[in-house]
């Protein structure tokens, strides 16, 4: 008896698990993004201006790929990790766009040698980080969207985190090639967003319930 269950245990283990596909392709960028933004001052004493920063990713690295559809996991991420951190360094957010999940914290950490001053003003996450030294701070985002960072005493710092509705989302690697795993079989629209182009592009996808279905994405 107890070995006819484990049978049954791991043959509906085996059917399930199996139920997943993967999403490859490349990105290929066909319009130039606008110049990253300036800020404001933050009534900080000592404030600059300064010059933009030359960006430490390509500009595909900061798209955003993503997926929409029913019955999608969603994991807040609430222990501090390298996905879900923002460093503060050469007067610079590192990385310029941070992916992450609905519900989750992310951590600010600063690494220069003076404080900064971090704030957002978008909707979906408004917030203010004032004189931000060497303690690490975070900040929960429970709604979704697109939300932009800037630092009011180096006003042309500035970082997007773009908050999910799924577990299900990526970004490109430099040459543009892209990788979305274990996604359940089923039709979902996926979306392709880089927060200095007008607007993100809308694909209609359905992924097999084993094996991979490759699609270029042009933006």
């Amino acid at each position: 008896m107890q070995k006819t269950w484990l049978v049954a245990l791991l043959s509906g283990w085996l059917a399930t698990s199996a139920q997943a596909g993967d999403i490859t392709g490349k990105v290929t960028l066909e319009s130039t993004p606008s110049s990253r933004k300036v800020g404001e001052t933050r009534a900080s004493a000592g404030y600059e201006k300064g010059d933009v920063p030359n960006p430490s990713e390509s500009e595909v690295e900061d798209v955003v790929i993503y997926l929409e559809g029913e019955k999608l996991d969603c994991t807040p991420l609430t222990k501090m990790g390298s996905k879900n951190t923002i460093v503060q360094k050469n007067k610079e957010f590192l990385p310029h766009v941070l992916p992450v999940t609905k519900g989750s914290k992310v951590f600010f950490r600063n690494q220069d040698p003076f404080p900064h001053h971090v704030y957002s003003v978008s909707q979906p996450g408004s917030f203010e980080i004032v004189k931000h030294g060497s303690t690490v701070r975070s900040q929960s985002f429970d709604g979704s969207g697109e939300i932009e960072i800037f630092c009011g005493i180096h006003t042309k710092m500035n970082a997007y985190i773009m908050v999910m509705n799924s577990n299900y989302f990526c970004s490109p690697s430099r040459s543009g090639a892209y990788r979305i795993s274990s996604v359940p079989a089923g039709q979902y629209s996926l979306w392709l967003w880089h927060p200095r182009l007008p607007k993100p592009a809308k694909k209609s996808i359905t992924v097999p319930a084993t094996g991979s279905v490759t699609l270029d994405l042009k933006i």
